[in-house]
């Protein structure tokens, strides 16, 4: 590998939490040795001169911070570490007006495409590092292949199947998976979640591997100090307590909670992270029983104050393509919690044998967990081994492995 590196990181999530894969491995990678500097992209905005004129803002992560929009038309980075910088830019610099056809203009959406490459050219200028890592996170990213040619290794991160979402960022699934296709086909690397993508991309990508998700380790492992508070709106709550951390999204199997819940009207079912529009109005029906609580997001740093309250840990996942495709971040996160786990038999979660129980019915899962609340501690010990086999930094430097490997191989 060459002396140094710098990174191009097309994320598909914005920066800032650093329980997500995304924001996590770029932290990471920072931190290797030949990482000259990682370049951070947050998703685009699609502000236009005139958009920002007028005070005028479609909904993103910027919200209607006008100097942030600003920002984004410069695509200007910010310095967050070291070896890290982050930004944002926009794809629709110059107005696409509000007429369909001219929306639709491919040469029009090019040239803003190319206004949006030369600022993030700009400022890669500007950082060190000797050659060019290309970091892909999702399909629609793919137009990047064509505008950095001089890139000594492209990598694509899949981590979902996104076609299988109900709601898509694109009018037509076929046009998702072709452009899934012409990513698996045009990178070097791809590192995979979970096994069915591997498999998928091994089919048609030889320089696949296997990179599924990890723990904070070093943070939630906290949750078992006997003497560390635990939530402060977790108080009064009657154990035993059944926590589930993450988003709560349409990989959720709200009928499953709701049986669960009512057979056991004594316990309390609680759900931390930030809940989908799409799914509003499933957890307000949920939130009529009296033993559910759903808290919201709250900051990752704060998360084993909440592990430290629960009793048992839950993923009550449906079963189909979209979850089949998934590796759970939050299963790892239990792992590191030493709590017994309960779970759907969702993809990913029985290379954890004795580690994970598994129920498809509210009989089964809640017969699971009665046994989980009179399990020993060898078990929990177990749990909290295998997630520091697979925490961040160990993820990281098995990926950093395969890239300097990757590189090396290049002609």
């Amino acid at each position: 590998m060459a002396s140094s590196y710098k990174l191009l990181y097309l994320s598909s999530t914005e920066w800032g939490n650093l329980g997500r894969r995304k924001v996590r491995l770029a932290h990471e990678l920072a931190q290797q040795a030949e990482a000259a500097a990682v370049f951070f992209v947050n998703p685009p905005v699609t502000t236009s001169l005139l958009d920002w004129a007028r005070g005028r803002w479609e909904p993103s992560h910027l919200g209607a911070d006008r100097a942030a929009h600003w920002g984004a038309l410069l695509a200007r980075a910010r310095r967050v570490e070291r070896h890290l910088w982050v930004a944002t830019g926009s794809t629709k610099t110059v107005p696409l007006t509000r007429h369909p056809r001219l929306q639709r203009s491919v040469l029009l959406n090019r040239f803003n495409y190319d206004l949006y490459t030369a600022a993030l050219r700009r400022r890669l200028k500007q950082l060190p590092g000797d050659e060019l890592i290309l970091w892909l996170s999702h399909p629609l990213q793919a137009w990047a292949l064509d505008r950095f040619p001089e890139r000594r290794l492209a990598v694509f991160d899949w981590t979902d199947d996104w076609s299988q979402y109900s709601q898509l960022p694109v009018q037509e699934r076929a046009e998702l998976e072709a452009a899934t296709t012409r990513v698996l086909r045009g990178v070097d690397v791809v590192l995979a979640v979970s096994e069915s993508l591997r498999a998928r991309a091994a089919a048609v990508n030889p320089g696949t591997h296997l990179a599924p998700n990890a723990t904070d380790f070093d943070l939630l492992s906290q949750s078992c100090d006997p003497i560390r508070p635990e939530a402060a709106d977790l108080h009064g709550l009657p154990h035993p307590r059944v926590g589930y951390i993450g988003q709560i999204g349409e990989n959720i199997d709200y009928a499953l909670i709701r049986a669960t819940a009512e057979a056991r009207p004594a316990w309390s079912f609680v759900f931390v992270g930030p809940v989908w529009a799409t799914r509003q109005a499933e957890v307000d029906d949920l939130q009529r029983l009296p033993n559910v609580r759903f808290l919201g997001g709250r900051p990752h740093g704060q998360l084993a104050d909440y592990l430290r309250g629960f009793d048992i840990c839950w993923l009550p996942h449906l079963c189909n393509a979209l979850t089949a495709s998934m590796d759970p971040t939050k299963l790892y996160d239990y792992l590191a919690s030493g709590r017994p786990i309960v779970s759907t038999p969702v993809a990913g979660t029985e290379r954890f044998g004795e580690l994970v129980s598994f129920g498809r019915t509210a009989g089964e899962l809640l017969a699971e967990a009665e046994c989980g609340l009179h399990e020993n501690g060898t078990v929990a010990r177990l749990r909290l081994a295998k997630a520091r086999q697979n925490s961040w930094p160990v993820r990281a430097r098995e990926v950093w492995t395969i890239l300097k490997e990757a590189a090396a191989s290049q002609p």
